[in-house]
């Protein structure tokens, strides 16, 4: 990641921007702009605050997958051990980008409310929602004045990611809201079996036999996501 090329920094915002309307990020056509703004005092703030955010999501989703294992969500519980191990990938990913600029994020602070498991889906819908139609969007936005190559394609990686997120919560929330117990029933008697990008956060819920949607990495940098015992 820390050495990826021009060519294939604009090829995949290109495919990005495509594959989901983006009218807020500008493609840089030089070098990211040390000359002028070596500090770059914006895209620190931003990666701080996208930090904070995805060790929150985090936290949330690996106390969702307790509470899924305590009311016996066994397969629920496993995806969101996976949610939790993209996010995970997402923070990692702004504190490194932090740390080779020479500073850190803080140290988050935040209450986690854990309701029962039908309760925690909505919750991690809406939260995947506000984080597609907003939270990335705005971020994406104050970075391109800085146009940080690195900042702004990992957002773009986060973002994508999300979108994955949102679309797997929602098939069980659409049809869980008055028959949860029926749909959870059909859903724990699926075969899953997650894997997380090691390079974007990307989750499938099968082994991998293709490069990454996402990051276009080797299907290599796939990780199998352990379930949650």
């Amino acid at each position: 990641m820390d050495n990826i090329s021009r060519r294939k920094f604009l090829a995949i915002l290109s495919y990005l921007s495509l594959s989901y309307p983006l009218t807020v990020v500008a493609v840089s056509s030089g070098k990211n702009n040390q000359e002028t703004n070596g500090e770059f005092p914006v895209t620190k703030a931003v990666l701080k605050t996208a930090y904070i955010t995805e060790r929150a999501a985090y936290e949330n989703y690996v106390r969702f997958s307790l509470k899924a294992v305590e009311e016996q969500y066994l397969n629920i519980a496993y995806l969101f051990t996976a949610f939790a191990t993209s996010e995970k990938v997402h923070a990692d990913n702004y504190k490194r980008i932090l740390a080779n600029m020479s500073t850190g994020p803080e140290k988050p602070e935040f209450d986690v409310l854990i309701l029962d498991t039908k309760a925690n889906l909505i919750k991690a819908t809406e939260g995947e929602l506000k984080k597609i139609k907003k939270t990335y969007p705005d971020f994406l936005a104050k970075l391109k004045t800085e146009s940080h190559d690195q900042a702004v394609i990992n957002c773009m990686y986060s973002w994508k990611s999300h979108q994955q997120h949102k679309r797997k919560i929602g098939e069980i929330r659409r049809y869980s809201k008055y028959f949860f117990g029926h749909v959870a029933q059909k859903i724990e008697g699926l075969k899953l079996d997650f894997h997380v990008c090691e390079i974007c956060g990307s989750t499938i819920d099968e082994a991998p036999r293709t490069p990454c949607d996402i990051c276009n990495m080797p299907d290599t940098h796939y990780a199998k996501v352990n379930r949650p015992v």
